[in-house]
């Protein structure tokens, strides 16, 4: 019986554990393809040697594997999808790493790091001597191109898991982080890349003794640039601040101008860590009265009793208590003299700053209405956009407090002016209970995954100033029951109405020239559909399990179909296909399975003009077709 893939790439990985090399090169021999020996080359890196990597690597064999969602499926490894661009590095197999990898790292998943390795003769093979690993990564640097061997991720990865000898080898030869890694620490990422947050889960996972020592190396690899603070950052470092060292590393390396001070000094009192308070009274963090009364509060109420001695203590000795009285009742009257909609009103209930055109920006909603009505002006400023994250219901935003964020999620109507240019991008993302809001004719931008994950909001109007829609925009909005595209959305980004499982009725424009990739798949409540003759291209898996589609009209004009378009529209009965369509693409896997425009679509009758692109590309994939009449 012929052996599969799976258990091919199974033996090659024995046979370098096992074999000798002249061995090792007959099974490739006799096996033929192995769509997946990436493992089988990492494993020679970590236990055989030079003589094997080399070997293999004469053979073909490289860290390449290929990019599909069965593959990753089968070896249980990433594609490069799920973690913006990364995948599975089989080359990290060279690291001295043990007990399972270094946690929270994304580009080992489906790797095993042992000590040893089990033979068949039962004497088990250990790990590589460090000279023998040296001798490897010369010859992985001297063949990179060809390996697909990256040494800046090695880099990177070495000096999370202190192997310091493949460390000290890549600094040796002049090897720095990656720009993208630099970019990535000193400048922060959206929720949504991968570098951002393995980043940020392989440090908050480094074991208490090893936290400094990785920070310093990293901070050389920098340039001199601080590290990007993020009160998620905060959070996964604050139980270390018992160690002054470590809180003096961090308040001195990280962007104080990011930072969140007073939320600081709560983790500092939730953590006991009082050697930390005498650090911020230095650095003027409780000079404020009011705040350091707030702090002392927190503490009381918290029953922390060793910061709160502390905090009275600090009080004591500073405060200026008539000084402050005075101030306090001149606030007082200011606030009853206040109207509501006075400048002082609205600083409680917005954040915002001021932009280059003189126009502001909401930064943030601090308020307590379910129903919230967003200011046209504050003082003399005209509100015209609303920034990213502002009203989100989810904690992948680090710049919201949990109280805010539940507070969102309780939200049911939002009424925007009609000021409002620009909605930026997860502004309204993740709020389950918005069933109502309006998108002003102002509006020319609204960012990716603006509304992804709203899940009652039943309808919205797009108005005719809006250019484009961009990924996840709509998405998992479940309770959305119909949309009208207007003709100036120029492209329908990625997943834009991706599992709109109750979007009934979809109208698309003339004007529209794009519908990107997977942008309605998973829409399995829409039945019927019609394409314009404006939109040129229809990207892969655009309508992919859209269950309940039973028709498509296709109009005059559009020219390609991407690959797996309508895959798995099990109910799709006719599709009116135009003369103009010259490209039908279909998905060729390693594994020898073609998957067609209209895979799993076994009601499908395709309705095209004689001697059409259409007519041949049914002829030739055994789909049912008529030829319409013009």
């Amino acid at each position: 019986m012929e052996l599969t893939q799976v258990e091919k790439a199974a033996q090659l990985q024995q046979a370098v554990i096992n074999c000798s090399v002249e061995e090792l090169l007959k099974v490739y021999e006799e096996l033929g393809d192995v769509e997946m020996s990436a493992p089988a080359l990492g494993l020679a890196c970590r236990f055989r040697g030079l003589d094997m990597v080399a070997a293999l690597f004469e053979k073909g064999i490289t860290f390449d594997f290929p990019s599909t969602e069965e593959i990753e499926t089968k070896y249980r490894c990433y594609i490069g999808q799920k973690y913006a661009n990364y995948r599975t590095n089989y080359s990290l197999y060279l690291l001295k790493i043990l007990r399972g990898g270094l946690k929270g790292a994304c580009s080992m998943k489906g790797m095993k790091f042992t000590k040893n390795a089990k033979r068949d003769t039962g004497k088990p093979l250990p790990f590589l001597a460090d000279e023998e690993r040296v001798r490897v990564l010369d010859y992985l640097i001297q063949n990179k191109e060809k390996l697909m061997f990256q040494p800046e991720e090695m880099l990177f990865y070495a000096i999370y898991a202190r192997d310091t000898v493949i460390y000290e080898e890549l600094k040796k030869r002049g090897f720095k982080l990656s720009e993208r890694r630099v970019q990535t620490i000193t400048e922060g990422g959206a929720a949504t890349d991968g570098y951002w947050y393995e980043y940020g889960a392989m440090t908050g996972k480094l074991p208490d003794e090893d936290y400094l020592e990785v920070m310093q190396q990293l901070a050389m690899e920098l340039d001199g640039k601080p590290f990007y603070y993020t009160e998620k950052m905060f959070d996964i470092t604050k139980m270390r601040f018992r160690d002054i060292g470590i809180f003096d590393y961090f308040l001195s390396h990280f962007r104080q101008d990011k930072m969140n001070k007073y939320k600081m000094i709560r983790g500092l009192i939730d953590e006991d860590a009082l050697d930390a308070l005498p650090v911020i009274e230095k650095a003027g963090w409780l000079d404020v009265p009011k705040k350091r009364d707030e702090m002392i509060e927190y503490a009381s109420q918290n029953k922390k009793t060793e910061a709160l001695a502390w905090l009275l203590d600090f009080k004591n000795r500073t405060a200026d208590f008539a000084a402050e009285q005075e101030k306090a009742e001149k606030k007082m009257m200011r606030e009853l003299n206040a109207s509501p909609d006075s400048v002082a009103e609205l600083k409680k209930i917005w954040s915002y700053k001021k932009q280059e055109d003189g126009t502001l920006m909401i930064t943030n909603y601090k308020g307590k209405e379910i129903e919230v009505t967003v200011p046209q002006k504050i003082g003399k400023g005209i509100v015209t956009t609303i920034d990213v994250n502002v009203f989100r219901g989810s904690y992948v935003n680090f710049y919201l407090t949990w109280d805010q964020i539940h507070q969102h999620r309780k939200i049911t109507k939002i009424t925007m002016p009609g000021t409002i240019q620009s909605i930026g991008r997860s502004a309204f993302a993740d709020m389950w209970a918005l069933e109502e809001i309006n998108i002003p004719e102002s509006v020319k931008e609204i960012g990716e995954s603006a509304f992804n994950g709203c899940k009652a909001l039943q309808s919205i109007l797009i108005p005719g100033t809006v250019q484009k829609i961009d990924e996840y925009t709509f998405s998992e909005c479940k309770s959305l029951k119909s949309i009208t595209i207007p003709g100036t959305v120029e492209k329908i980004g990625r997943y834009a109405f991706a599992s709109c499982s109750q979007l009934e009725e979809v109208c698309i424009c003339e004007g529209v020239r794009e519908i990107d990739k997977y942008a309605f798949k998973g829409c399995t409540s829409l039945k019927k559909l019609t394409i314009p003759g404006t939109v040129e291209k229809i990207g892969e898996w655009a309508f992919g399990n859209c269950s309940g589609l039973k028709e498509v009209h296709i109009c005059e004009g559009v020219l390609e179909i991407g690959e797996c378009a309508f895959k798995d529209c099990s109910n799709l009965e006719k599709v009116e296909m135009p003369e103009s369509v010259q490209r039908l693409l279909t998905v060729q896997t390693n594994i020898d399975i073609t998957i067609e425009i209209f895979h799993g679509c076994p009601k499908v009758t395709i309705y095209c003009p004689d001697g059409s692109k259409a007519e041949a590309y049914c002829r030739e994939k055994g789909f049912r077709f008529e030829n319409s009449v013009d």
